[in-house]
């Protein structure tokens, strides 16, 4: 008898594993009912299953599978990637081709599988799959058409009827509103639906749902029009299969709600409002870019600034942004925030429009971030489409092809600044299969496995540079040539079908006129390239701004936005001795002269010769054909820039000389200098007031040219010494070739200017021929950005809402004509208060009380949730001190979850949050989390949401643990559907595993905490402390230095264990605070307290001390090494009171201000302590919660 064939022919096959596990998962995700698209699969992850699986057969084909027991061994797999490609659907009759093509098993005379065998195994596995995951469409795929149609149902919507069901609803909806029920059986009926019209039929109430669910994400898109985008749709009902809201998101945005023939519509330009993270090749830096938003207009008709605030593993800062001199677009510029260090996530908050993001940077079990070539984050990417990528991870991380088992060799590799370690590989993918980070020491993680196919991606591609310094009023760079579209190998390995639509670009958000109808383009199955603005096709050159569209058989949706003046040159002629870029000059920069000339085809250019005078920062032009197209330009010459610190303001880019006096020169900075290109011996002079130099000092660039540096430090000696004189900068310009010298600043010893307020008027005396501004705070809202003001003939007439507000913080300041100069966050050395009566009202009452209070005018501090970060900020930055902080800390006892997430949005660095828990005696509080809009806490300090999901946990359960049930009318589940309280109680663990680690969650399930006998100070540690500090180095340098690497979760085991080391590195500080401060006899007296009221706990709390035997902590020298224990006593006594085990403790009372001190000197070992604390105390009081 013969023995039957395994269907796997290749069982060293390198992805046996993963498809393994992936069929494992799979089949988990399906069973039970519903649709395959609701799976919880993204698109991304749909792909890199297709990818993968794929090659996976191709492999085991060649190596003599049988396709039919191949797909029937994981038909988990099979039949995901059936009704992914099944939502891609062109034709029908070409299904099986394309779901063959898609997986990469070629289908002409290449093919390794026979056509007619596998159209036949796969409509036999259709309904099999279907039927063995008890899924909708079973009994109905009779035949290979039925088939395929159940197919579709599972994919509830395919991406080729999105465009045509938002159409229906729009117009449904111009008709006034109408039932769900009314509308699902008005789309059963429509002819350009069937699919979803037969989907409607076999699932009737699954599809209903898709459809309810569609409709609220259009709906919600009319309610916020300008923003929906950016906002959180995590609370809209029904919520959407991750796909499908990809796809009608998609749509949405790049044709809103109401647009009119979608399949031929180019839609409307989208404007990138959301920060997000990028990679400057240049710099070779990390950056956080705050991206343009549109400008506040203020009463008086002038453009204000943008405020944010970016957290940084809680540490947050304020930054403002403007437009720049000159700009006409109504928008901010955008700002790039380098990232110094490697971190989890960022949260930034755009304050005058009121939205807040979270920002992932890198996760702890993925060591790596992924660009393009261009610097874009893909990192969220699991299927990427790129032929060259940017990969940032740790040096010792190797980056592998898992597919191929092959290393992945960087063309070039750079240190990433600022990031200890860490480096940015320069990869060539276009043959690479798939990319995955392995660490030292550990295997690939295929959870984090990143699929590589350029075969889903249509390129665009321009032929040239852009115009030197010409952009289109709608900012687009313009072009001398046409845009080209670069077509990979198609997916199905035949020609296909796309259509180009082009439009013209009007703008972000605006939809322009159809410049041509869809014009249908034959892609050939090798791929290709052409002009998407054909040269042969008119003897008129092209001249425009367009909005580019290329729409593929499967609704893909291509767009880029390109100008184009064809055959345009141009000569840019600036005046002066400087021919890269303007200098200041006698009456204003130097003068620039732009000249475009046709090429073959001719076009005018109005005015002929564009000049940009002196005082003008750019100069319009049009340039128009004798057809009737125009095209209006602007024409924006660059400029020398350079940031020149002074102690009186933050660091500003400037274009103008400056007046100083010569103790204004703040030493610590650097001097900054931007112009075009780069530049010869760049140097920077000090002279005196007869002009013969005193000191001079190099700048080198570190970006390639772009930034020019050097330490004030190298001249302050000089300016601080010369009475009068000036600060040169000269180069040799590389255009002109000659050397040239600007004066950056005068030099001058004169009387400090003085300000006045009478009346509302500012007075200024003594401010000469400066031209002076003033930056106005009200002293009582010192949350309030400042104002600027320019001194006109010695004054300033302050507004309505400044007058009788309190007194006022101003400071003068040198005005430049060329720069648009950005408020500074806080005043500096040289502001004054000026006396005025009054509190400043502003808009909010909450504010307003506060102002009121702070004004003296009221004893009674407002607690308003809103505003609690606010008081942080005051008490820490000492605005509010004695009574006045009583108060305030009263008003964070009273509310203490508010006070808590107040806390976490706070301008208090990150370090210092702990003790001000501690201090303020919020560590004895109960905490819940808070609701915001998206429902998530992860936007905070990690470990405030993890007290703060534990409070929830808490809170949501009864004595045994169990969740406390909401009562409803409802019937009880059946079967086994969970309860909401079940649910919400699992949903409330998987957040508090993803921020803290596998261990809090062990912690709360056993009340023991593990790394307390691993993450120890012993006798040995103690040794190390005694060693000469080059061998100190050398061993904590060993243990350590992968740990600190990749950001890890706060209650992992090398975090704990850094946490506790970090007691080593400050023992000096330790050993003094501990005997100065009595913590230790108060700890003695708290483990009395603990082994009266729980001996288990005591157990626990002695954990650490038992580790120290052997070591004389009673050595002056030694008492550091008790820090782990006193911290956790401090913290499980805390917890208890909280939770009510222990009253209130006049030892805990007395203990709290130095127990402050040890959470500023080593904050991640205290707030570690204080999780696990509450966890373990959480498990006694409450067993089986977890």
């Amino acid at each position: 008898m013969t023995e039957p064939v395994h269907p796997i022919a290749d069982l060293t096959d390198s992805l046996l594993g993963w498809a393994s596990q992936t069929e494992l998962e799979l089949a988990q995700r399906l069973a039970g009912g519903g649709l395959v698209i609701a799976a919880g699969l993204s698109d991304d992850e749909l792909e890199r299953i297709e990818r993968l699986y794929g090659i996976f057969l191709t492999r085991q084909l060649l190596a003599g599978a049988d396709f039919a027991a191949l797909i029937g061994v994981s038909p988990a797999l099979t039949l995901t990637t059936l009704v992914a490609r099944a939502r891609r659907v062109v034709e029908i009759d070409d299904f099986v081709s394309e779901f063959l093509g898609g997986l990469g098993l070629a289908t002409d005379e290449s093919s390794v599988i026979d056509i007619d065998e596998a159209t036949a195994a796969i409509m036999a596995a259709i309904p099999q799959s279907l039927a063995r995951f008890e899924l909708l469409g079973a009994q109905e795929a009779t035949d290979a058409l039925s088939a395929i149609v159940s197919l579709c149902t599972q994919a509830g919507i395919v991406n080729n009827e999105v465009p045509a069901l938002l159409e229906y609803l729009d117009a449904v909806n111009a008709e006034g509103a109408v039932s769900s029920e009314d509308l699902v059986a008005a789309i059963a009926q429509q002819e350009n639906l069937p699919l979803l019209a037969t989907a409607l039929q076999i699932a009737p109430a699954a599809i209903t749902e898709l459809i309810d669910g569609v409709a609220a994400v259009r709906q919600f898109a009319v309610d916020h029009h300008d923003s929906w985008f950016d906002r959180s749709r995590e609370h809209l009902t029904p919520q959407l299969p991750r796909p499908i809201e990809f796809s009608v998101v998609s749509e949405l945005r790049e044709r809103p709600v109401g647009t009119v023939d979608r399949e031929a519509s180019v839609g409307v330009a989208s404007r990138e409002m959301r920060p997000r993270i990028l990679f400057d090749a240049d710099r070779s830096k990390v950056y956080l870019r705050l991206p343009e938003q549109r400008l506040p207009i203020a009463d008086d008709g002038t453009r204000g600034e943008i405020t944010w605030r970016v957290s940084i593993e809680g540490t947050t800062k304020i930054y403002h942004t403007g437009s720049p001199w000159g700009d006409t677009s109504g928008f901010a510029e955008s700002l790039d925030v380098h990232i110094e260090r490697p971190v989890r996530e960022l949260t930034v908050q755009d304050e005058t429009n009121e939205i807040t993001w979270t920002v992932p940077v890198l996760a702890h079990d993925d060591p790596a971030l992924v660009f393009s070539s261009r610097g874009t984050n893909v990192t969220d990417k699991v299927a990427l489409h790129h032929q060259s990528l940017i990969v940032v991870t740790p040096q010792d991380v190797t980056l592998t092809d898992v597919v191929s088992g092959d290393d992945i060799v960087a063309d070039s590799e750079t240190a990433v600044e600022g990031w200890d370690k860490w480096v940015a590989r320069y990869l060539d993918v276009s043959h690479v299969t798939s990319l995955s980070a392995v660490e030292p020491g550990k295997n690939a993680n295929m959870e984090t496995l990143r699929s590589i196919d350029p075969r889903q991606r249509v390129r665009f591609l321009a032929p040239s540079e852009p115009v030197d310094f010409l952009k289109t009023t709608g900012g687009l760079p313009v072009h001398s040539e046409s845009l080209i579209a670069e077509f990979p190998p198609t997916p199905s390995g035949r020609t296909e079908t796309w259509f180009l639509s082009i439009s013209s670009f009007a703008g972000a958000g605006v939809a322009g006129d159809e410049i041509t109808a869809p014009e249908p383009l034959e892609i050939p199955a090798e791929g290709g390239a052409f002009a998407v603005f054909d040269p042969e096709l008119y003897d008129a050159p092209w001249v425009g701004e367009y909005l580019v569209r290329l729409r593929g058989p499967r609704n893909e949706s291509f767009r880029h936005e390109f100008a184009i003046v064809e055959g345009v040159q141009a000569n840019v002629n600036i005046v002066g001795a400087c021919r890269s870029f303007r200098i200041p000059s006698g009456g204003g920069l130097s003068e620039t002269v732009l000249t475009l000339r046709s090429g073959a085809k001719e076009f005018a250019v109005e005015p002929h010769e564009v000049v940009v005078g002196p005082q003008q920062p750019a100069a319009d032009l049009v340039v128009s054909t004798e057809e009737g197209d125009q095209l209006p330009l602007r024409f924006t010459p660059p400029r020398l820039n350079f940031e020149l610190p002074m102690v009186s303001e933050p660091p500003m880019w400037r274009a103008s000389r400056v007046t100083l006096r010569p103790r204004d020169v703040d030493m610590k900075a650097s001097l900054r200098i931007r112009g075009t290109g780069m530049l010869g011996d760049p140097k920077v002079t000090v002279r005196n007031n007869h002009g013969a130099p005193i000191k001079t000092a190099k700048l080198s660039s570190c970006d390639g040219g772009l930034t020019y540096v050097a330490p004030i430090s190298a001249i302050a000696s000089s300016t601080n010494s010369v009475p009068s004189g000036r600060i040169d900068f000269e180069w040799t310009d590389p255009m002109s070739d000659r050397r040239v010298s600007v004066a950056l600043a005068d030099i001058q010893s004169t009387e400090p200017e003085t300000m006045e307020l009478v009346d509302g008027i500012i007075t200024v005396t003594g401010a000469g021929e400066r031209g002076l501004g003033v930056w106005v705070w009200p002293a009582t809202a010192p949350w309030e950005t400042a104002r600027a003001f320019s001194v006109i003939d010695g004054r300033v007439v302050l507004p309505e809402q400044l007058r009788d507000a309190g007194p006022l913080v101003a400071q003068l300041h040198i005005k430049d004509p060329f720069m648009t100069l950005v408020t500074p966050v806080a005043s500096g050395v040289t502001a004054v208060t000026l006396d005025q009566p009054g509190h400043y009202v502003g808009t909010d009452p909450n504010l307003g009380a506060l102002s009121a209070f702070l004004a003296g005018e009221t004893e009674e501090v407002p607690d308003a949730n809103e505003i609690m970060s606010v008081l942080w900020d005051m008490v820490t930055t000492g605005v509010a001190q004695g009574e006045s902080a009583r108060a305030v800390r009263t008003a964070f006892v009273s509310n203490p979850s508010a006070a808590l997430t107040g806390l976490s949005e706070s301008l208090v660095p990150a370090e210092k949050q702990p003790g001000r828990v501690v201090e303020s005696g919020l560590v004895r509080a109960k905490f819940t989390a808070s609701n915001d809009e998206s429902g998530s806490s992860h936007h905070r300090a990690p470990w405030i949401a993890v007290l703060e999901l534990l409070g929830s946990l808490d809170a949501m359960t009864d004595q045994s643990g169990k969740p406390i049930e909401l009562e409803t009318d409802a019937p009880a589940p059946a079967g086994k559907k969970l309860s909401e309280g079940v649910v919400a109680k699992r949903a409330l663990l998987a957040e508090i595993k993803e921020l803290a680690g596998e261990n809090a969650v062990a912690i709360v399930k056993t009340a023991r905490d593990t790394t307390l006998d691993t993450a120890c100070i012993d006798q040995s540690t103690v040794a190390i402390a005694g060693m000469a500090k080059a061998q100190q180095e050398a061993l904590l340098e060993m243990f350590f230095s992968r740990s600190k690497i990749v950001p890890g979760l706060i209650m992992d085991d090398g975090n704990r264990l850094l946490a506790v080391f970090e007691t080593f590195n400050k023992r000096v500080e330790l050993n003094e605070l501990l005997a100065s401060e009595g913590l230790i006899k108060s700890a003695v007296t708290l483990l009395r307290t603990l082994r009266s009221t729980d001996k288990n706990l005591y157990s626990l709390a002695r954990i650490r001390f038992d580790k120290l035997d052997g070591v004389d902590t009673n050595a002056p020298e030694n008492m550091w090494s008790l820090t782990p224990v006193v911290s956790l006593v401090l913290a499980l006594a805390a917890r208890m009171h909280a939770h009510g085990f222990i009253s209130s403790n006049k030892t805990l009372d007395s203990a709290t201000p130095g127990w402050a001190k040890l959470a500023d000197i080593v904050p991640d070992l205290v707030t570690g302590d204080l999780i696990a604390a509450d966890a373990i105390i959480l498990a006694m009081k409450k067993p089986g919660i977890a």
